[in-house]
């Protein structure tokens, strides 16, 4: 079994994203650490023609869920698309591949090499990504202080969930690392024991993220070494170009963070009408800013 494996969850739509994603663990990846990815079964085929020979292990969703089936019983229908997603990467760990896996979204890549013990506190305890999201604060506190209130309700809705009282923290950005000790937990010491399904627990709580970080504060199942994110990780457009406009590029970046995510709901093409409507008043503001200071 290896110690750590890099793993994503995919799917058509993000083939090339995913195919980015590979080829930067390809170049970066100094100790060979193998990375898996699960996509439905109808895309597997296009997906190992799109990866050629880039190395990568392929996994189907189908063959995953299998395994939450014998645990749990069949998904409830009508089950959201979205934690069908969440619910691959939290039972990942039933496969037995691994004692610990980094999961990486297919909008995320590498931009300087990385080794097994950039993720490991000692031999045996991986980092938990464990912060109060600084910088997720300050750009809300400039553009819209309604992103920062939505996680805070997120996040004390599910520090409910195991009874914790305090910080708001956040167990997020990808590339997370993730115990399988702390997952198989989560299964045999309370939902088990509680009758419970990981579906419904999901469902109520929508945060693979949260519920991971919450409960290993609750169990101690390994020690808490928390770190920031290490990847740098651009939810909106306005962050991008701002980061844009202060000059940093992957060169600069690659100094405090091993990759980047693009969030792929701001870069597709067709961008909706909401952000399309933000990044004009962004961009209003920005230029009126500009304009004062060339007349100051």
């Amino acid at each position: 079994m290896e110690k750590l494996i890099l793993f994503c969850k995919s799917y058509d739509k993000d083939m090339y994203r995913a195919r980015r994603m590979a080829e930067s663990v390809q170049r970066f990846n100094l100790d060979n650490i193998p990375l898996y990815l699960s996509v439905p079964l109808k895309d597997l085929d296009g997906f190992k023609k799109t990866f050629g020979d880039i190395p990568c292990h392929f996994i189907t969703d189908e063959t995953i869920l299998e395994k939450s089936y014998l645990a749990y019983g069949k998904i409830p229908k009508l089950y959201p698309s979205h934690l069908m997603q969440q619910l691959i990467k939290l039972e990942f760990w039933r496969m037995n591949l691994c004692n610990n896996y980094v999961w990486l979204d297919s909008d995320s890549y590498f931009i300087k090499p990385f080794k097994i013990t950039d993720f490991f506190y000692d031999e045996d305890t991986p980092y938990t990504i464990c912060h109060e999201s600084k910088e997720l604060r300050q750009f809300s506190s400039r553009h819209n202080k309604e992103i920062i209130e939505k996680f805070e309700n997120l996040a004390k809705k599910m520090q409910g969930l195991f009874n914790r009282s305090g910080p708001c923290y956040n167990f997020g950005y990808p590339a997370l690392i993730w115990s399988c000790r702390v997952l198989k937990g989560l299964y045999e010491d309370y939902l088990k024991p509680n009758n419970k399904t990981i579906y419904e627990i999901l469902y109520k709580y929508p945060c693979e993220m949260q519920i991971y970080g919450e409960f290993l504060l609750h169990s101690q199942l390994i020690p808490v070494i928390p770190i920031e994110p290490m990847f740098k990780f651009f939810h909106y457009a306005e962050q991008f170009f701002e980061s844009q406009m202060k000059g940093e590029s992957e060169f600069s970046l690659s100094k405090n963070y091993f990759g980047i995510v693009m969030q792929s709901n701001w870069t597709t093409i067709k961008v909706k009408k909401k952000t399309r409507t933000r990044l004009k008043i962004f961009f209003r503001k920005l230029f009126r800013q500009l304009h004062l200071l060339r007349f100051d």
